[in-house]
């Protein structure tokens, strides 16, 4: 198992309390998301609407699509996104996208 579940679960729990929660896209998930058809950089903030845990493969996953955009969904890893350091629940976030990384690494995924 990648990820801790009672962790997991505690953090889900923190970020919906949270809900909306600005972030802004890896330089990889910018990446992917314009090879979909997505204007969009490093700079802009997306608003994660909704979380998910897809399992080990997917982990702790964020609804980010953008208002107006109703023709696809957006549903990426927490750990591809950068949250504000001045967010409350910065630190435990970070905290899940560093070891959930190390876990990978490890696992070979």
């Amino acid at each position: 198992m990648i990820g801790n579940p009672a962790t997991v679960a505690r953090l889900m729990d923190q970020m919906q309390a949270h809900l909306p929660i600005p972030a802004a896209p890896s330089s990889q998930l910018v990446r992917m998301l314009r090879q979909k058809g997505l204007k969009i950089s490093t700079e802009r903030v997306l608003f994660i609407k909704r979380v998910f845990y897809l399992g080990d493969e997917g982990g702790i996953s964020c609804d980010v699509t953008p208002a107006g955009d109703a023709s696809a969904a957006y549903v990426v890893s927490l750990t591809h996104l950068r949250i504000d350091p001045s967010h409350p629940l910065f630190r435990d976030i970070r905290a899940y996208q560093r070891e959930r990384a190390k876990r990978l690494a490890q696992s070979g995924q």
